[in-house]
C-alpha cells in the first residue's frame, strides 16, 4: 500500500494493548491488553467476535495456534511469583479453559512464535533462555541459554516452519534447523553496531530476508542466507527505549514500525526510503502487524487501529 487510511478504531481494552496477531488464514485478529483480556476480531467486519478475561495469571503476549480459537499466551510481567508464574498457557477460547501449562521459564516470556506448519512453538524470556515446545507434549523440547547479555531476546519461525531464528545476546541472530536443533545453531550472524534489545524478529514471505525490530531506535533487515546487513530503517521516535516491533508488509515491499509519538512509519524494503510517517494513535505504538492474506494493517497503542488502502 503506497497510501493507507484508518478504517476502524477498536477500543475494547482499558489500558495499553500488549500484543497483536493474525491467524494463518487472515480471517481473525487477536489482541491482548493490560486489562488482562484476550480479544478476537473478524478481519472482514472489524467486529469483536470473542473476549475472555484472565485475571488470575494476567495476559502478556499471545499467539494463535492452528485452531483459530485456541491460543498460547504468556503471563504479564509484574504478576505475583511462585511456581508456574511464568508458564505459557495453552488457552481454549471456545470455553475459556486452559488445555495445558508449559513450565520452565523463570522470568517473563518476551517473545512467542508458532510454527506455520505444525504444533511446535518457541519462546524467549528474560531468564536468558529460548525454549522450544510442542502443544501435544507438556515438557520442553529443547533449551538455548545465552547468559550474561542482559538484553531482550526475540524468536521467529521461517515461512516453511523448518528454520527458527533467535535474536539473542544483544547482537547475534542464531538460526536452528528444527530437525537437528539439538546440535545447536547451523548459522550465527552478527548484527552490526552496539548491542540491542530485540523487540521482534521476522522473515519476509519467501524467507530470504529477516527483519529485526529493536528498542534502540532502528530496525535492521538482514540477508537470511548470508547474514549480511542490508538496510537500516531509522527516523521513528523512541527516546523512551520502547520495544518497537517491526514487520514486513505481506508482499515484502515495505517495512513498518510504530513509534513513541503515535505514528506508523513505513519504508521501502529495498532502499529504506521513507514512504510515510502517519499519525494514528494518541500515544506510543509498540506493535504493528500486517495481515498475511488481506491488504490490512493493524497497529496497537492504547487502542487498536485497522488500516486499509486509501
Amino acid at each position: 500500500m503506497e497510501a493507507m487510511a484508518a478504517g476502524a478504531i477498536l477500543s475494547e481494552h482499558k489500558g495499553r494493548v500488549m500484543s497483536l496477531d493474525f491467524n494463518g488464514s487472515g480471517e481473525l485478529m487477536l489482541s491482548t491488553g493490560e486489562d488482562d483480556r484476550l480479544c478476537v476480531y473478524s478481519c472482514q467486519s472489524g467486529q469483536l467476535q470473542r473476549a475472555v478475561q484472565s485475571p488470575r495469571y494476567g495476559v502478556g503476549i499471545a499467539r494463535f495456534t492452528h485452531d483459530p480459537l485456541s491460543v498460547i499466551c504468556a503471563s504479564r510481567a509484574g504478576e505475583a511469583g511462585g511456581e508456574g508464574a511464568h508458564a505459557i498457557r495453552y488457552h481454549s477460547l471456545h470455553d475459556n479453559t486452559y488445555l495445558r501449562f508449559f513450565t520452565g521459564h523463570t522470568a517473563p516470556v518476551l517473545s512467542l512464535s508458532v510454527s506455520p506448519k505444525d504444533d511446535v512453538f518457541a519462546s524467549a524470556a528474560a531468564d536468558e533462555t529460548m525454549r522450544t515446545w510442542d502443544l501435544r507434549v507438556p515438557g520442553c523440547l529443547g533449551v538455548l541459554r545465552f547468559p550474561g547479555s542482559g538484553r531482550r531476546p526475540a524468536v521467529s519461525f521461517d515461512p516453511e516452519g523448518l528454520v527458527l531464528a533467535a535474536g539473542v545476546g544483544g547482537n547475534q541472530v542464531k538460526l536452528f534447523d528444527l530437525r537437528f536443533a539439538s546440535k545447536g545453531p547451523f548459522a550465527t550472524f552478527s548484527v552490526p553496531g552496539e548491542p540491542r534489545d530485540f523487540a521482534s524478529i521476522c522473515f519476509n514471505f519467501d524467507g530470504k530476508l529477516m527483519l529485526v525490530g529493536t528498542a534502540q531506535g532502528a530496525a535492521v533487515s538482514i540477508d537470511a542466507f548470508k547474514g549480511t546487513e542490508l538496510q537500516t530503517f531509522r527516523g521513528h521516535a523512541n527516546k523512551m527505549g520502547l520495544p518497537l516491533e517491526a514487520c514486513f508488509s505481506a508482499d515484502g515491499a515495505q517495512v513498518m514500525s510504530g513509534s513513541e509519538d503515535g505514528k506508523i512509519w513505513r519504508w521501502r524494503t529495498h532502499d529504506a526510503s521513507l514512504v510515510a510517517a502517519q499519525a494514528g494513535h494518541r500515544g506510543p505504538v509498540t506493535s504493528v502487524k500486517c495481515n498475511p492474506t488481506r491488504q490490512l494493517v493493524a497497529s496497537a497503542g492504547e487502542e487498536v487501529c485497522l488500516w486499509l488502502p486509501a
